[in-house]
């Protein structure tokens, strides 16, 4: 290399500390993880129960599609999750000898089963906080509740505790207890699942590979666990004066996924988009949660409406809930309010910030009867209904987007007190993109 090019390449350097040269893009890989068997103790939880608990688990961990998972059998109480960190610091130092059996409370380790644990870069301890199953006299039904603690280890780096995750779920059955506790353990998985997108040393980072106006092609896809509606923030990253600054300046929706690469639609954008531009995973729920007021023929109906966005594209499916004002009624000591149930679908097309989404469902109305003298309760069929229209919405930010409805709704009686009605529908609402 002459002296001149030396020169250049100093000069380059130099000018980039002053002003700033973008960082290159990090690329998330899979990660070792090891999960321990659900800890229980204090708690009487059936056998069958605690082993569909661990299978589920299990499940979500190695479908999430970031990680490469390996077990063990052992379970740790409350107790012995800070005495397994406690070891894992000791591990650390020079002068540590591995004993040839841990006991962690009631769970044991061999020295075997301790290495290969520590192999892994996270460890991941489940623990049962909370569990109760009971009759409610009140409802005459089961009734399950389960809290379920994960505490997230960073085994390489002095055992630093990642994320301390716990959360509640609830079940309940007429007349099984084994069913009611199925659905409540069967609650556990979507919950887990997202509580894992939201920790930050878990969340997917990518590149894009290329850009054809708005739509992209970014790397990583199936073999990440990458899904249709998923969104993307678009990072700009720069270092200047040595300091690394990064914001987000704009937003993806994935519209398509294969093993190793997705495509994606850039709903709004500050600035142009080169190949290796930074995009960082949102988590959502992958609901989106809409607050309506709709007029149809005279009639007044408020509502709400959840759509699936994670894993559907374009075509989105949808139930809703929305209630006819004018037919609600009391009389003496009896009410009765009806309520629409609709389930339908939507037809996602994203125009940047703007979108448009045909939607079509069909519905029932339930009418609750509830006399406050006897206190009877009673829910009866009283409608059957359709609707059908189009949407405009305009994404606010990435969080919301405000809409504009327009279409048809006809909801044809079934009987006295009620009549038909329906007709032209017009309305307006948000949506909250959880």
């Amino acid at each position: 290399m002459t002296r001149k090019s030396v020169a250049i390449l100093i000069l380059m350097v130099l000018l980039g500390g002053v002003w700033g040269v973008s960082a290159q893009p990090v690329v998330s890989t899979r990660q070792d993880i090891a999960v321990f068997a659900l800890g229980y103790y204090g708690w009487f939880i059936p056998s069958q129960a605690l082993g569909t608990i661990d299978l589920k688990i299990q499940e979500v961990f190695s479908k999430i599609g970031r990680f490469n998972v390996f077990g063990a059998a052992q379970r740790l109480s409350s107790g012995g999750v800070q005495q397994f960190i406690d070891a894992l610091r000791q591990a650390k130092q020079a002068n540590f000898v591995l004993p040839e059996k841990y006991q962690f409370g009631e769970a044991f380790l061999t020295k075997a089963e301790f290495e290969r644990m520590t192999g892994a870069f996270i460890v991941v301890v489940p623990v049962v906080t909370n569990y109760a199953l009971y009759y409610d006299t009140k409802e005459n039904s089961w009734k399950c509740t389960i809290t379920t603690g994960f505490t997230f280890i960073d085994v390489a780096h002095d055992a630093r505790v990642l994320s301390i995750e716990s959360f509640d779920t609830s079940g309940s059955d007429k007349t099984n207890q084994n069913d009611a506790v199925m659905s409540a353990i069967n609650s556990i998985p979507s919950e887990l699942e997202y509580r894992i997108r939201t920790i930050e040393e878990f969340q997917i980072s990518t590149r894009i590979l290329e850009s054809k106006g708005s739509m992209v092609r970014i790397q990583l896809g199936t073999n990440m666990g990458l899904k249709k509606g998923d969104e993307y923030a678009i990072i700009q990253k720069q270092n200047v004066g040595g300091i690394e600054d990064s914001r987000e300046v704009g937003l993806i929706m994935i519209t398509d996924v294969s093993q190793q690469i997705s495509t994606g639609k850039v709903l709004y954008v500050s600035g142009t988009l080169d190949p290796n531009t930074q995009l960082k995973e949102i988590a959502r729920r992958g609901v989106d949660f809409d607050l309506y007021f709709h007029t149809s023929g005279g009639e007044s109906l408020p509502g709400l409406r959840m759509t699936v966005s994670r894993g559907f594209y374009p075509l989105r499916p949808y139930i809703g809930i929305q209630m006819p004002l004018s037919l609600a009624f009391n009389f003496l000591s009896v009410t009765v309010i009806p309520v629409n149930m609709i389930l339908g679908a939507e037809f996602m097309m994203p125009m940047g910030r703007l979108n448009i989404s045909p939607y079509a469902g069909v519905g029932l109305t339930y009418a609750h009867l509830a006399e406050a003298i006897t206190g009877y309760e009673n829910d009866y069929l009283s409608h059957i209904g359709f609707q059908a229209g189009g949407r405009v919405g305009y994404l606010i930010n990435r969080n919301m987007r405000i809409f504009v409805d327009a279409g048809l709704d006809y909801w044809l009686s079934l009987g006295w007190p009620f009549n038909d009605y329906g007709g032209l529908t017009l309305g307006a609402g948000v949506t909250f993109k959880l």
